[in-house]
């Protein structure tokens, strides 16, 4: 009883983590030894990425439907994350648009 009692606990804590917004992505998308706070108490996280910062992780390339990872996050495409949008999927890199805009992410691994 008390296991199961656990595990319930356990499941509505996990739930509830992962349905707050947190200000941050993943520890890797920022400076460790930049503050979250400054000396006024104002958090100081960016919170709008650029495309320099997008981090580009992985690429599965396959004929009948392609996958990015990006910031520990997998996408296809047509899917939108933070303000961009993946329009195509290539075995090198991806096309993201951004208002009209088209980015070339090269993959480096």
């Amino acid at each position: 009883m008390i296991k199961f009692a656990l595990l319930c606990f356990f499941l509505v804590i996990s739930f509830v983590a992962g349905a707050f917004d947190y200000p941050h992505t993943t520890l890797s998308s920022r400076d460790p030894f930049y503050p979250l706070i400054n000396e006024k108490g104002e958090i100081t996280i960016r919170e709008e990425k650029g495309i320099g910062d997008i981090m580009l992780q992985g690429i599965i390339y396959l004929p009948e439907g392609s996958s990015v990872i990006i910031d520990n996050r997998m996408f296809g495409e047509g899917d939108s994350f933070e303000k961009y949008k993946i329009k195509k999927i290539e075995e090198r890199g991806i096309i993201l648009e951004n208002d009209g805009k088209e980015y070339f992410l090269k993959w480096e691994g």
